[in-house]
């Protein structure tokens, strides 16, 4: 740069970007310009992490009664799954900061093993087991840890497409836009967050998810209002 210019002398990967009117254009792989993708990649792991601390306390506290034997199972697979996601999803994060084509592909896929196979399906596992005939028996019979299920699932189910946004997030701003300049506005993201949220909340309240679950020596409502 010129003397007295306020450009820095050395711009390091900024420099060798190809740039089309403040855009990327391939064949630009990383983008180490932006910043979004490394917020969802926090959250995600702070999320399954927070996850797998709550469920891995519930597992040890459930009963080893046979009547729990489906609720055992459950909550231990969705704390281990929990624990492979929280640091998987930092490394599918760090992909795209690299521009190689095997970090971003390697931890995605890795990611995503445990997020479908035991994420997702744990999503669907923890009310098949905590509401069953046999889920309700095991709640009478440890009702904290009945109750505790209840309310930590529905943060669960709650934030799960919080989770799915987040990795389409690190997806997108990692490899989708400065790969193939794909664009898509917030607002719509956003709109369709909510929308599925409102479902999501809306077929639990159907299902009696957020039905109260009392304490047997519980002789009133907890402050007046539980």
């Amino acid at each position: 740069p010129e003397e007295g210019s306020s450009v820095p002398a050395e711009r390091g990967e900024e420099d060798t970007l190809e740039r089309n009117g403040g855009a990327c254009i391939q064949p630009c792989r990383s983008s180490t310009l932006t910043s979004p993708r490394s917020s969802s990649m926090r959250m995600m792991s702070i999320q399954n992490f927070g996850f797998f601390v709550m469920y891995f306390a519930i597992w040890l506290a459930t009963p080893a009664a046979d009547v729990c034997a489906e609720s055992r199972f459950a909550e231990g697979f969705m704390a281990l799954t929990c624990f492979l996601v929280s640091f998987l999803c930092i490394g599918m994060g760090f992909g795209g900061y690299v521009d190689d084509g095997f970090t971003f592909p390697f931890y995605w896929i890795a990611h995503a093993v445990p997020a479908v196979g035991g994420y997702t399906t744990c999503t669907f596992l923890i009310p098949m087991a905590r509401f069953s005939e046999t889920g309700e028996a095991c709640a009478t019979l440890a009702p904290v840890v009945g109750s505790a299920v209840q309310a930590v699932y529905i943060v669960h189910a709650g934030l799960y497409w919080c989770y799915v946004c987040n990795m389409v997030s690190v997806t997108y701003f990692s490899f989708l836009k400065p790969t193939f300049g794909l664009k898509f506005k917030a607002s719509i993201c956003v709109a369709l967050l909510a929308l599925i949220e409102a479902i999501v909340f809306g077929a639990m309240a159907q299902y009696g998810v957020f039905a109260a679950s009392p304490l047997p020596s519980a002789s009133k409502k907890l402050f007046g209002m539980f």
